[in-house]
């Protein structure tokens, strides 16, 4: 068997899975939301059920990079996969039951987020095992595992906005719970099993977050990239008010999904990278953060996905060679504790985002003060990000 063939088949389970399970993830994001919006007429509770799911990746998700260790990457994988479908498809029982809370949405969501971290890691890790650690490589691979990824990013939200008015928010949920099945299935069948690589410290979280810690320029760069995620979180939750009167779930899906179309662009040229890091790192999460400004301009509702795709061009560019940079410049017994700890923390200001947004949506009855959310933390986390020299 050739290189080539071997990196094909288990890639192109990879892809498939993560394209399935992400589009239905990506139609969850505008019937979650959406379903709690128009039932409470609450944007501050849509934002709480938002932020539910990054409190889970920051707070339960700090087991992840044990269990990714324990279990090893695969494992992780179809553990997660299994795990999320039951929690997913639990919403829509609930509800057909006449049993669905408002805090059994916050519960599910955290318990939902909470296997973000370990799964993302345990991704990335099986990547670099099919590339033998090869940072260009895996900067490549990454580029078009983004941009599958942010295709279904596309592709989702606008299949979920329509779903929503043809066939309701919680039928939706179903179609995603069905997709987590499938990835698990197909990663079950396509992706071999690896050796697990020796293990270093005492295999907790920790030794992630120690590391994370001793590394200037590294904690730096997650310090940036955590503001940063405080403005594209805001962002999120003021697009389905913005659509709420203008358009509706459809014009939802379609804003949310230009961010996703964005991200698309930039990944394939990731794909052509010819090195990690240096000026095109710095210019992208520069671009990142001057797109958000495009957001305060007085242009029609319909408009507005030039700058949220923008944004996501952006981050395609930025995101493939930061996690292969740092992939391959961890050592490998510490890569799933180290991957996970700055997955959470990256993750970790999220909430502040959503929550902010949410409750200055709701009290001052305006977008205008959460767009000046979004537009103010992006640029501050750009410039502590860009400024990091090692």
């Amino acid at each position: 068997m050739t290189g080539r063939t071997r990196l094909a088949r288990p890639l192109a389970g990879l892809l498939a899975a993560d394209v399935i399970s992400t589009t239905g993830t990506e139609m969850t994001a505008i019937a979650l939301p959406w379903f709690v919006l128009v039932s409470t007429n609450s944007p501050a509770r849509m934002g709480a059920v938002l932020a539910a799911e990054f409190v889970g990746m920051s707070v339960l998700g700090l087991w992840g990079g044990r269990a990714a260790t324990a279990l090893g990457s695969r494992r992780m994988m179809l553990v997660s996969d299994l795990a999320r479908a039951a929690l997913i498809g639990l919403i829509p029982i609930l509800y057909r039951l006449g049993a669905l809370s408002f805090a059994v949405l916050l519960v599910v969501g955290v318990a939902v987020g909470s296997f973000f971290p370990g799964y993302s890691s345990a991704q990335r890790l099986v990547l670099a095992g099919l590339v033998d650690d090869d940072e260009v490589r895996l900067t490549r691979v990454g580029g078009l595992m983004n941009s599958v990824n942010e295709t279904a990013s596309f592709v989702g939200p606008a299949c979920g906005g329509a779903l929503v008015a043809l066939i309701g928010a919680t039928n939706v949920l179903i179609v995603d719970a069905v997709s987590y099945l499938c990835a698990f299935l197909l990663v079950a069948t396509l992706v071999p099993r690896a050796g697990t690589p020796d293990v270093d410290g005492d295999g907790g979280v920790g030794e992630g977050l120690r590391y994370l810690f001793r590394h200037r320029v590294l904690r730096r760069q997650v310090i940036g990239i955590g503001l940063v995620e405080i403005g594209w979180t805001a962002m999120m939750a003021t697009l389905p008010v913005l659509a709420l009167h203008h358009g509706g779930a459809s014009m939802a899906g379609w804003l949310i999904a230009s961010y996703g179309a964005g991200s698309v662009l930039g990944g394939l040229a990731s794909t052509r990278a010819r090195g990690t890091g240096g000026a095109t790192m710095g210019w992208a999460v520069a671009g990142i953060a001057g797109s958000t400004w495009l957001l305060l301009l007085p242009v029609p509702v319909w408009a507005l996905p030039v700058a949220v795709g923008a944004t996501g061009v952006f981050s395609g560019l930025f995101f493939p060679r930061f996690f292969a940079a740092l992939t391959t410049g961890t050592p490998a017994g510490l890569r799933a504790r180290v991957m996970t700890s700055v997955t959470i923390a990256i993750s970790a200001p999220g909430p502040v985002g959503y929550l902010g947004a949410g409750i200055l949506n709701q009290h001052t009855g305006s977008v205008v003060p959460s767009l000046l959310l979004v537009a103010g933390t992006a640029p501050v986390g750009a410039v502590v990000t860009a400024s990091v020299r090692g």
